[in-house]
């Protein structure tokens, strides 16, 4: 996981804040799906709608701030480019 390494908490706090209020929204939703799978009941919940849509919102604003973060990662060290997004991350969260 990208967000438990400490260097990537520090550099990214406010992205770490909200892909973990992500996750964790996530999991009380999986949560209730699990307790009660009735695809029709789960859907229609007020404010699910709602709440994915800002869900996306703050993953996009993720997504961006882990993009910039590695390309100054790969402007400092200019062997990076050659490694994909994920590699990269995967190096930089050990």
């Amino acid at each position: 996981p990208i967000f438990d390494s400490d260097d990537i908490m520090k550099q990214l706090p406010t992205e770490g804040k909200k892909f973990k209020a992500v996750d964790g929204k996530w999991r009380q939703v999986m949560g209730r799906v699990h307790n009660n799978s009735h695809a029709f009941f789960q859907c229609t919940q007020d404010g699910l709608l709602e709440t994915w849509t800002a869900a996306n919102k703050d993953l996009d604003m993720v997504q961006k701030g882990l993009d910039d973060y590695l390309e100054t990662k790969r402007g400092a060290f200019a062997r990076f480019y050659f490694l994909s997004n994920d590699e990269l991350l995967e190096i930089l969260s050990k």
